[in-house]
């Protein structure tokens, strides 16, 4: 099978329509992390429609619009397809594309444990380990701060917390949630999205 063919069959996984036009886009932007809009529709397989190939992919925080209204994190991205526009791939989904081109698997702990290498937290085995237990925290998608202290603790990492939030957050991992306020005042700290394409069996 080819590279895009293992990527197709590793997205199939959670995505069941526009996988092959998905993975085209992906490999295109593996390496530079961004691509164009015009450049993401010339890739689409014929017959998909490009405004639900790239929705598609920011619903999942496979590519992130660059746009935005206020903040950086995702809820505050304008999603415009059009020319000129530019979508961003987060890096842990990159780490996650490079893998699934060999093996035709969605491996997020092992994506996880290739970007230790480049946060300089702990060793990759401790952030794999970290990102498993944040998946089982995490409810309805999202974790609160407080859940994520634990988390570090639990891992050998109680003296990272906020270079783990840090880093994760400018990998992709996780993104602050200020939609979900009224939820904070009764978790006492802040609440994170956690990135839906590493949530997945």
């Amino acid at each position: 099978m080819s590279e895009r063919e293992l990527l197709t069959r590793a997205l199939n996984c959670f995505i069941s329509e526009y996988a092959d036009s998905l993975a085209r886009i992906l490999s295109a932007c593996e390496p530079t992390g961004e691509i164009l809009y015009e450049q993401a529709k010339a890739l689409i397989r014929p017959g998909d429609d490009p405004v639900e190939v790239l929705l598609t992919a920011y619903e999942w925080r496979l590519l992130i619009p660059r746009r935005t209204q206020k903040t950086m994190q995702w809820d505050d991205r304008i999603f415009i397809p059009r020319e000129g526009e530019i979508y961003e791939c987060p890096h842990i989904i990159r780490k996650l594309v490079a893998i699934a081109k060999k093996t035709g698997e969605w491996r997020p702990l092992d994506a996880a444990a290739m970007l230790s290498k480049e946060m300089s937290i702990g060793p990759g085995n401790s952030i794999s380990r970290l990102v498993q237990r944040m998946l089982e925290l995490t409810r309805n998608g999202h974790i609160d701060g407080t859940r994520i202290r634990n988390a570090c603790k639990e891992v050998g990492l109680k003296d990272k917390v906020d270079t783990v939030i840090s880093n994760f957050k400018a990998a992709g991992i996780i993104s602050p949630a200020l939609g979900y306020l009224p939820q904070m005042k009764k978790q006492q700290g802040p609440i994170y999205e956690l990135n839906p394409s590493l949530i997945v069996r």
